[in-house]
């Protein structure tokens, strides 16, 4: 449309003016006229404003044009696609073309139809935006009524305001804008909208215009203009100064009474004689408007009577209409914050209760979903351990399950034999182990560490009984007595060599072997005999598991000295216990955190492995063959971490836009996780919630008449997902 003109005529063979046309004089007054024209190259209505050229430049059509032109684009600001200054018959006039709007302005809307609740708060609000957008340009309307206020809709069929006819507007400028207020008033103005120091020709400001807009509210609920002449028949002059005189002593009418809330607020913050007393921002108007304080002031006291859940409601409430309101922000992180410490506190309940009834596995879980949201939590870390103990596999001893709470001997009587066959022979069973590659390294390793460890507690072997089925016969019992006497004989033998005797399993199942431990043992298929690291591997063993359960009870009364002690004299006697080599290190771990001090007093005290300082060599873990299931469960786990890896940079993205409305780190944060999706072929099914979302978020804008808001949903949806769809919308963004 920005077509250059050189005669009348050239403009009239593209917009045919016809001004005494049925229903294409739109409006006109002391500025001229605005008639309704189709274009002819773009075959749209559109709104031509013609007004006559008097040689003042500075009050012109051409003037008001470019001062509006000056205003960057708003949903609620008419724009002015062109203007031109031609010559006709009669003279030289200016053309100003803008869109036109079927649905006319404000004053013929009132006429028209009473508005909905919902139409008088869209309009209210389109308004205080379009002032406030006009204000921060440092321009001041002058002349705001409701003839000046054009009625568009959206796709929805919603009203949008725009605001128009800045014939009167005024540029603020550096010098005045340093000032509270300043000299604008020349007077002109329409009667009924004017300001107090309009009319007294005082100095004004820029909420000159929220008076008007005062009047404008008061007539958009009632129906009726505040300030109106109760004379008749009376000249217009008379009424006039009438209507003036109410204006200056701010004779408010009782009817303002009636008015519902939030309105009847708004309009006497308005309706105030000094400037300085009268509202002077439009987000003063706009938190009335949308009951800001007393949402607000609704929210803490929920917060101070700790009613969390009502509280952020609210909160949230407040942030849908005011992203960027810090005190709604503090409140609504408080009462998350309050809220997931009330769910550890019923989970931490929850475990307490699961592991009285015996439920490791569910209290299990219950602990790791609290370290999830509080990895700091101790109680529920050291919950965790207790329940990765429960659950962990108990071992065999000898080949035999332990039975708890049958009473324990140091005599084995094995099951009832017959004379038909020899006894089985005993065979002493193992805990089976992963063959571990014995290097030279690694033995003087593990000597090394046997070498500084502390002397293992002295605890006598312990038989444990193994269940009956049957009673026991006569010639058991007298066995049992042969077992007492070479007992006592064996003690005697003790007693005289001075050397300690090795209890161990009988080999021919006929009673207890009592011979010095240089001895070698006795029995049929003992045909070769045992070195004394056998012996030690088997005793270790044993009286390593002896360790086990005080070194678990230490570490839950965190007694962590008590626990390396322990765990040094277990790795003493069988250096491939992993669960004494996590103990220790558990152990070691709490202290450093907690007092790095006493770490390096205890080392002076106890051997610490350097393994657990990052210098050592550790022990290689055995070799395993990889099977099928092995690398396709490890497949699943690799793929499920980049899962959880891509679900949290969305996480993160999304709550860069609703927290904190940051979409640059949203875009870039959406960016990373597409491309991970794409590379690892993952579920983009929260990424599809997030799309619609913002998708969604960037339409509503787009129906407000904000296509750059709209534009900045769009591109952070663009980086979610890079459709046809957003694509085509970010183009329509910037074409409009």
């Amino acid at each position: 449309m920005s077509q250059s003109f050189t005669s009348f005529q050239d403009f009239r063979q593209r917009y045919p003016i016809r001004p005494n046309e049925h229903g294409t004089l739109l409006g006109s007054g002391s500025y001229g006229r605005v008639i309704k024209v189709e274009d002819q190259l773009e075959t749209e209505w559109v709104a031509i404003k013609i007004s006559e050229f008097k040689g003042n430049d500075a009050r012109s059509l051409k003037a008001e044009v470019e001062l509006a032109q000056r205003v960057p684009r708003q949903a609620n600001i008419v724009r002015y696609d062109a203007c031109y200054r031609l010559e006709t018959d009669t003279g030289v006039s200016d053309f100003a073309i803008m869109k036109y709007y079927p649905d006319g302005n404000l004053a013929n809307l009132l006429q028209q139809q009473k508005l909905t609740p919902d139409q008088v708060y869209d309009i209210t609000r389109g308004i205080l935006l379009g002032l406030q957008h006009l204000h921060k340009h440092r321009i001041v309307h002058r002349d705001f009524k409701p003839a000046n206020i054009l009625i568009s809709r959206d796709n929805s069929g919603r009203f949008i305001p725009k605001i128009a006819d800045f014939g009167l507007s005024k540029l603020v400028t550096d010098e005045e804008l340093d000032s509270s207020d300043f000299d604008l008033s020349d007077g002109r103005g329409t009667p009924s909208y004017k300001a107090p120091e309009q009319i007294e020709g005082s100095r004004v400001s820029f909420n000159l215009d929220l008076w008007a807009f005062g009047v404008i509210l008061y007539e958009m609920l009632t129906g009726e203009k505040p300030f109106r002449a109760d004379l008749k028949n009376s000249s217009e002059q008379s009424v006039r100064r009438e209507i003036e005189k109410k204006i200056v002593t701010v004779d408010l009418p009782a009817r303002l009474g009636e008015i519902a809330e939030p309105y009847g607020t708004i309009i006497r913050r308005c309706l105030i004689r000094d400037i300085h007393e009268r509202a002077r921002k439009e987000a003063e108007l706009l938190d009335w408007l949308d009951q800001i304080p007393q949402l607000m002031a609704e929210a803490n006291t929920l917060l101070a009577g700790q009613q969390y859940e009502s509280a952020l409601a609210l909160y949230e409430k407040i942030l849908d209409k005011r992203e960027h309101l810090t005190e709604a922000q503090n409140g609504a992180d408080l009462c998350r914050k309050e809220l997931a410490q009330q769910q550890i506190t019923d989970w931490l309940f929850d475990a307490r209760q699961l592991i009285q009834q015996q439920e490791f596995e569910q209290a299990k879980k219950r602990y790791e979903r609290i370290l999830q949201v509080s990895p700091a939590d101790t109680e529920a870390a050291r919950g965790l351990v207790a329940c990765i103990e429960k659950l962990r596999p108990k071992s065999a001893i000898d080949g035999f399950e332990l039975i708890e709470g049958v009473e324990s001997t140091d005599t084995y009587l094995p099951d009832e034999s017959t004379d038909m066959f020899d006894p089985a022979p005993i065979l002493v069973a193992t805990e089976k182990r992963p063959n571990v590659v014995t290097t030279p390294e690694k033995e003087a390793l593990v000597a090394m560490r046997a070498e500084v460890a502390p002397e293992p507690l002295r605890i006598a072997p312990v038989f444990t009984s193994i269940k009956r089925s049957k009673r026991l016969t006569t010639w058991k019992m007298a066995l049992s007595g042969v077992v007492l006497l070479s007992s006592l004989g064996w003690y005697v033998t003790r007693e005289q060599t001075g050397k300690p005797a090795t209890l161990t399993p009988p080999s021919n199942g006929q009673g207890v072997s009592t011979q010095p431990a240089e001895s070698k043992p006795l029995g049929a298929l003992n045909t070769k005999p045992e070195s004394a690291s056998t012996n030690v591997m088997k005793n270790g063993l044993f009286q390593a598991d002896a360790y086990l359960k005080p070194a678990q009870q230490a570490y839950h009364r965190h007694n962590y000295t008590q626990v390396i002690r322990l765990a040094n004299a277990a790795l003493k006697l069988d250096p491939t216990r992993q669960d004494f080599a996590w103990l220790r290190n558990a152990a070691l771990t709490e202290m450093r955190e907690k007092s790095p001090d006493s770490l390096a007093q205890l080392a002076t005290l106890i051997p610490i492995p350097e393994s657990f300082y990052g210098n050592a060599p550790e022990i290689n873990k055995p070799d395993v063959v990889e099977t099928a299931e092995m690398a396709e469960e490890k497949r699943l786990k690799e793929k499920q971490e980049q899962q959880n890896a891509y679900d949290q940079l969305i996480d993160e993205g999304l709550k860069s836009v609703t927290v904190s409305n940051n979409k640059t780190k949203a875009k870039s944060t959406f960016s990373k996780a597409q491309a991970l999706a794409k590379e690892q072929s993952l579920n983009m099914a929260k990424a599809d919630m997030a799309y619609t979302y913002c998708l969604d978020k960037g339409k509503g804008y787009l129906e407000r008449d904000a296509p750059d808001g709209a534009k900045a949903w769009f591109e952070v949806a663009q980086a979610l997902k890079d459709t046809d769809d957003v694509r085509r919308k970010i183009r329509q963004c910037s074409t409009e």
